[in-house]
Order: C-alpha cells, then structure tokens, then sequence
C-alpha cells in the first residue's frame, strides 16, 4: 500500500483506515455471530416448549378418541339389545299368532 502513494502519510492514513474498517467489520461480525447464537438458542428452546405442548395435545386427542370410541361401543351394545327384544317380542307374537289361529280352526 505505502508503495502506491508517493507521500508515506497518506499511505499510512490509509493503511489505518483499512484496519480500522477492517476490524470494525469483524466485530460486527461477531456481533451478528452471537446475535444469531442466541436465536438459534432461543428457537431451540421454543422448539423444545413446542414439543411439550404438542405431545400434551396428542395425550389430550387420544383420551378423548378413546372416549368416543368407547360411548359408541356402549351405543352399539344399547342397538343390539334393542334388536334382540324386538326379535324376541316379533317371535313370541308371531306363536301367539299361529297357536290362536290353530286353536280358532281346530274347535
């Protein structure tokens, strides 16, 4: 550098200048370095908090398919005893149907 300037002044003017951007810029740098640290730290930690929160949903979720399916096992017990006493009933009518005609046409 001091070698392109005739006057050494200048050249070391701006050799210092150069330096002082140059090292301005590196701890800009590591400014920005630690700067990004910290929000990768700070994802990180919100991913985590993330996590928790989602595993306690899916605990939640599961206990209340679990419910459903349960009430609509109690459902499908309450239909088929319902259909048993309605068959039960239709083949207790339909002797005392049969026995009432053959005991009409039999006298």
């Amino acid at each position: 550098m001091e070698s392109i300037f005739s006057d050494t002044d200048q050249a070391k003017k701006l050799i210092q200048a150069f330096e002082e951007f140059a090292n301005d810029r590196a701890t800009t740098q590591r400014l920005n370095f630690g700067n990004l640290k910290q929000e990768a730290i700070e994802q990180i930690r919100n991913e985590l908090v993330s996590k928790d929160l989602f595993q306690s949903e899916i605990k939640r979720l599961e206990a209340e398919i679990k419910l459903s399916v349960s009430l609509l096992k109690q459902q499908g017990i309450y239909w088929l005893i319902g259909a048993c006493v309605v068959s039960i009933a239709t083949i207790i009518s339909s002797v005392w149907a049969i026995m009432d005609f053959m005991v009409e046409h039999l006298k």
